[in-house]
């Protein structure tokens, strides 16, 4: 007896990770397939299969996975295999829709667990210097490390619905600096990116766990070069608090000169003005 093909439109859906919409085409125990449609944003967070082995297969878009260490750009028409008990992610860093059909034998129990963001730990941190967009399942974290107790004192608006606002405001660009493991180690904030001439670095915060490492050199490098990137970009400037000299010798260090303020830029109360000239560096 041949069996009869999934329909579509009678299939059982589901809401995963972030917003990841699953319709279930096929679900029995020895195989199962889902058609995965992954919003600009959206993704599978980092988690494993004890037994199932997975294949994703891309028809539309541009898909961004990291098997393990590696980060790999899955095209439409191309896919990958994912073996059991390899921690693994997908996700849509694209402005379009993603759609991902997904094979898996036998069936997993259950939709994806992500992996709990834990308390980092100095020793457990695995960079991979993996520089992303931030997404709407990465705020509580974010809030979290920037209400810590060493942070607070240099931060002016903050919380949860202002970061959200952040996320829709075509002015700025909200960006995360994540490990081999998707656990954001630091995060920060670039505004006036529809303007030209000059971009705002508004924040940046490293996880308090992460400090004395170097992640703030590594977020900063990656932040300066994204806003250099931009032909219409000549400058980025931020303000700075006088008694914050870890930051200040930080953006000193790459070429930050202090400079008188010009009118229409707003500074934290005690803040100084530096900038940095993108064709000079």
């Amino acid at each position: 007896m041949t069996p009869d093909a999934p329909d579509s439109a009678e299939a059982r859906r589901s809401t995963w990770d972030d917003g990841v919409s699953a319709t279930h085409l096929l679900a029995r125990p020895d195989l199962s397939v889902d058609h995965l449609l992954l919003p600009p944003g959206s993704g599978l967070k980092t988690h494993s299969h004890h037994r199932s082995r997975q294949y994703f297969h891309v028809l539309q878009g541009e898909a961004t996975f990291m098997l393990g260490p590696r980060t790999l750009t899955v095209a439409a028409g191309a896919g990958l295999e994912v073996p059991p008990r390899l921690r693994h992610l997908v996700r849509n860093d694209s402005t379009e829709d993603v759609q991902v059909m997904l094979s898996s034998a036998p069936r997993p129990s259950g939709p994806p667990r992500s992996v709990k963001q834990r308390p980092l730990q100095r020793e457990g941190i695995v960079l991979g210097s993996y520089f992303r967009r931030t997404r709407p399942g990465d705020l509580t974290t974010i809030v979290s490390i920037e209400e810590d107790v060493d942070t607070r004192q240099w931060i002016g608006q903050g919380g949860l619905a202002w970061h959200t606002q952040i996320l829709s405001d075509r002015d700025m660009e909200h960006w995360v600096l994540v490990d081999r493991l998707d656990r954001i180690v630091a995060f920060g904030i670039l505004a006036g990116v529809s303007s030209a001439g000059h971009v705002e670095l508004r924040r940046m915060v490293v996880a308090p766990e992460g400090r004395g490492q170097g992640l703030g050199r590594v977020l900063l490098r990656h932040l300066l070069e994204h806003a250099r990137a931009r032909p219409s970009v000549s400058r980025v400037w931020l303000d700075v608090g006088v008694d914050n000299l870890r930051a200040r010798n930080l953006y000193r260090g790459f070429g930050f000169t202090e400079k008188p303020a010009p009118p229409w830029a707003s500074l934290l109360e005690n803040g100084y003005y530096l900038e940095w000239n993108a064709e000079e560096h």
